[in-house]
């Protein structure tokens, strides 16, 4: 029984799942970073909705491939699928950017098929490696892409506190079991001590044990910490309009304001790293909202032109801040109702409608 080929165009970097970066997701890379030029673009939008019609989209895509699968053709690959194949191949060329085809028998587990193709999840993973020049490293979306091409905004810069999830009751309630009316007192006095460790400088949980000891509190500060701190409410209704826009082609990324503990919380357990293309905490980008400068560094580390970037945040000078160092903005907090900030978004002509 002769064995079944399989075949992958791939170019010739590695993304953050650990593999070489498909074809079509390293043009819509080049497509984000706004390096194609405009018969480049609309040639690869054609090719991209033919294959959406053509091609069966993968059910691993449904919660944003959460399994890290890959897609490769079965061979022989149909002449209508090689030839639009090939053209994303030369643009890829024409902007310096490797490819490779590679063929194998036995491309890892697989875990889709349908008539054209296989979706496999690797057996072999590497570390993610340096990007060419001018390159947006974020995951391509499912959909068409025609509706970001047309829209001014290609990336949504998030908040996370107030915008995505909440503290349940409010900062002065958890803290009240330990230091009951002394409770709002204490908070502004340790959220000044923090303002260096949100710019990554200095550790917060001593300075937050001295602060408890002073005020008599005899509960260790890692149990402290982890009651009040790390008690954070996602907000799905925010999380699923995240998920929508990068369905609908947007680049979905983290800007937040946090110490080292709290955000490394946030980015395993809560799930942000897997959740957002690029996360931009203030700790590692050793600057904070609502400095200009914590906005450039984003949009630095996005890969994008600021006027590209849309950012959601529900503190005024933060939404200053950003508007300042040249991005878009919006002010709203989940209070608001999501219905005004799909309003908001209808304004800067971005789609986040939620579809099946």
């Amino acid at each position: 029984m002769t064995e079944r080929s399989y075949v992958r165009l791939q170019a010739g970097y590695r993304g953050r799942l650990g593999i070489e970066v498909g074809l079509f997701v390293a043009v819509d890379h080049l497509r984000r970073a706004g390096r194609l030029t405009a018969a480049e673009e609309a040639q690869y939008l054609d090719i991209d909705d033919w294959f959406l019609a053509e091609l069966p989209n993968p059910d691993f895509y449904a919660d944003g491939n959460s399994a890290g699968a890959v897609t490769w053709f079965k061979e022989p690959v149909p002449a209508p699928m090689q030839e639009r194949a090939d053209a994303l191949c030369a643009i890829l060329t024409a902007h310096d950017v490797a490819w490779e085809r590679v063929t194998s028998t036995d491309p890892g587990t697989v875990v889709y098929e349908d008539e054209f193709q296989v979706g496999v999840v690797p057996y072999v993973r590497g570390e993610p490696t340096p990007l060419p020049a001018g390159t947006t490293l974020t995951p391509t979306s499912g959909g068409s892409k025609r509706a970001v091409a047309a829209s001014p905004v290609r990336h949504v810069l998030f908040d996370a506190d107030g915008v995505l999830q909440d503290l349940p009751g409010g900062w002065y309630t958890a803290m009240e079991p330990y230091l009951g009316d002394r409770a709002k007192e204490f908070l502004h006095e340790t959220w000044s001590d923090e303002l260096p460790m949100l710019a990554g400088r200095g550790d917060y949980l001593p300075i937050l044990a001295e602060s408890l000891e002073r005020y008599g509190v005899r509960t260790p500060v890692t149990e402290v910490y982890d009651a009040v701190w790390k008690n954070i409410v996602l907000i799905e209704e925010s999380l699923a309009i995240v998920r929508a826009l990068r369905r609908n082609g947007y680049g979905v990324h983290l800007g937040t304001n946090q110490e080292k503990y709290r955000g490394a919380h946030m980015r395993t357990v809560l799930g942000y790293d897997e959740l957002f293309d690029v996360s931009c905490y203030s700790y590692d980008l050793g600057v904070a909202k609502p400095d200009p400068a914590f906005f450039t560094h984003a949009a630095e580390r996005i890969g994008a032109d600021p006027d590209t970037i849309l950012f959601v945040d529900d503190t005024a000078k933060n939404i200053t801040g950003a508007r300042t160092a040249g991005l878009r903005a919006v002010h709203w907090d989940f209070t608001q109702g999501h219905d005004t900030l799909h309003t908001l978004f209808d304004q800067h002509g971005v789609d986040a409608r939620i579809t099946a």
